[in-house]
């Protein structure tokens, strides 16, 4: 039986030594393309013993990082050879560059695993990738490594180059980029650091005295907090040509619209330039699909334009120059509104081309007095057309309008285009005794001429216009009381939901709206307003 017993034991013991051999295989010669010497030197004597390694090691000694291979720490050491010193650009005295060659913490060759991310003495993160059988920290590659006493050295094929942290790299764009970078950092607060700072004594009050120690903190950093070297994100970067290219469209947008662009506007759209600068991890690949930034900004790739050959390594994440840019209209266009009796404003020559009546008999502008707030809206306007009594089809054809003033000071209006894309259509009348209506909408016009009868869409059929929630005017959905809290009156809302339209063409276009009468006792057509309130989609 204790044979038996002896035997087994021997096998298991040979078994666990060829386990831990192939262990100690593995950890040693992960890839066989790289040798590896061990020694039981300790780092400085390594260098003094292998002259090939001599400017390397002069430029550590020059900036003074010497001491730090005779403390009793362990150390990681990436080097190159003298020619490799020879080709590199370094300058002398070069501190910063040579503290990114090195780091506390021996990683072996085996421990260089694929997107392990190293801290160097300056702060900022190697990182280590695999490209075939070959192993590269930042763009470097691997040639021989060396495990010693009290440090482990990588040859490496080129002296690395010290990638940026985002945050420092933005901080210090030249002036070309002055006005996203000014957009960051007018928002940076220095921070007391106390946990960091050394007390140094106690003042007359008896208040402690601080070697202080301060840090930058941005409110962009509570959701993208791209200096942090522990994260990694990517940055679509614009130069000032791009942006002023972006607000110039806006301006011209704004101004088919018969709007200006506010200052309000202006902050707003850099608002969504800055958070959709910013990504979760590294983007290296970019189809059709939408993309979300940090802050939940919609970048669309086939709108918005990426230099994929401007790519930039930074060392917490990537960095892309764009060199076209648009602010969502869903973003900056809350809504589009205009008042129907802006038709008085048109010549007759002009009523007649963009107006078209069906069976009308009575054509005028009703006043009501029942307005919200006198001291803004004296009074509602609207457009009271009267029907033929003896015909069944009844209604009235008209595009987008807005109102300006000429050199005389007097109102005119002229056809109004709009962002293309799609919207939800709202509608406002003098609700009272109102009778049922359809409406029918043409997107696909120029806004001048009568519709082609095969292009309007009925969009809302049969609506009861006699309710006064939500058609009565401008009073429901979205008015100063449910923006702001204004408790007193509600007025300026978007008015009755009538349906979904699409606005077509490139750029700026115009449409056409038709009202017709439906059924009811009065064959009255009093029509305040319409409103267009971009969807989710119209970007």
């Amino acid at each position: 039986m204790n044979t038996y017993k002896i035997y087994f034991s021997l096998v298991f013991l040979i078994l666990l030594l060829a386990s831990c051999n192939s262990r100690w295989d593995e950890y040693y010669n992960t890839n066989t393309t790289v040798s590896e010497t061990e020694s039981n030197e300790d780092v400085k004597t390594f260098f003094k013993n292998t002259p090939e390694f001599s400017k390397f090691y002069q430029e550590i000694e020059s900036c003074g990082l010497d001491v730090e291979l005779e403390k009793d720490q362990q150390m990681t050491i990436w080097v190159v050879d003298n020619e490799g010193m020879d080709n590199s650009d370094i300058i002398p005295n070069d501190t910063v560059r040579i503290k990114y060659h090195m780091n506390y913490l021996p990683f072996l060759y085996s421990d260089l695993k694929s997107g392990l991310r190293i801290p160097s003495l300056n702060g900022v993160y190697l990182q280590i990738n695999h490209q075939g059988g070959d192993v590269y920290v930042n763009k470097s590659k691997v040639v021989h490594s060396y495990k010693l006493k009290n440090a482990v050295v990588h040859v490496i094929d080129r002296l690395l180059k010290s990638k940026v942290n985002m945050f420092d790299y933005i901080v210090n764009l030249p002036d070309d980029y002055s006005m996203f970078r000014d957009s960051i950092i007018k928002n940076n607060i220095m921070l007391f650091d106390k946990v960091n700072s050394t007390p140094i004594g106690v003042d007359i009050t008896g208040n402690t005295v601080y070697d202080s120690v301060f840090y930058v903190y941005n409110p962009l950093f509570e959701k993208a907090q791209f200096n942090s070297e522990f994260k990694q994100f990517t940055l679509f970067l614009p130069n000032n040509e791009t942006l002023q290219d972006c607000f110039e469209k806006l301006t011209n947008q704004y101004k088919a619209m018969g709007k200006v662009v506010t200052a309000n506007d202006s902050s707003l759209a850099m608002t969504w330039i800055k958070e959709a600068a910013f990504y979760n991890g590294e983007l290296t690949s970019f189809g059709d699909l939408d993309i979300k930034s940090s802050f939940g900004r919609i970048w669309r790739p086939t709108i918005q334009k990426i230099d994929i050959n401007s790519l930039e390594e930074l060392s917490n994440g990537l960095m892309y120059k764009i060199s076209d840019v648009k602010i969502p209209t869903n973003y900056i266009l809350t809504r589009i509104k205009s008042l129907v009796h802006y038709y008085e404003y048109l010549t007759e020559e002009q009523q007649k081309q963009y107006y078209t009546f069906m069976n009308t008999t009575k054509i005028s502008i009703f006043m009501d007095s029942a307005t919200p707030k006198p001291e803004i809206l004296p009074n509602y306007y609207i457009l009271d057309l009267t029907g033929d009594e003896d015909s069944n089809e009844f209604w009235v054809e008209f595009p987008p309008l807005e109102r300006y003033t000429d050199a005389n000071n007097n109102y005119k209006s002229r056809v109004m285009t709009v962002p293309v894309g799609e919207y939800d259509l709202y509608m406002g009348f003098h609700s009272q005794g109102h009778p049922y209506i359809n409406v029918y909408f043409d997107g696909n016009t120029d806004g001048e001429s009568s519709s082609a009868p095969e292009n309007l869409k009925l969009i809302g059929s049969n609506l009861s216009i006699v309710n006064s929630n939500p058609w009565n005017f401008d009073r429901v959905n979205e008015t100063t009381n449910d923006l702001y809290g204004d408790k007193v009156v509600k007025w300026d809302g978007l008015g009755g939901l009538v349906g979904t339209v699409k606005v077509e063409g490139e750029g700026m276009s115009s449409f056409r709206i038709r009202v017709a009468y439906y059924k009811g006792d009065s064959k009255r057509l009093r029509i305040y307003h319409w409103c267009l309130k971009p969807s989710s989609s119209n970007y």
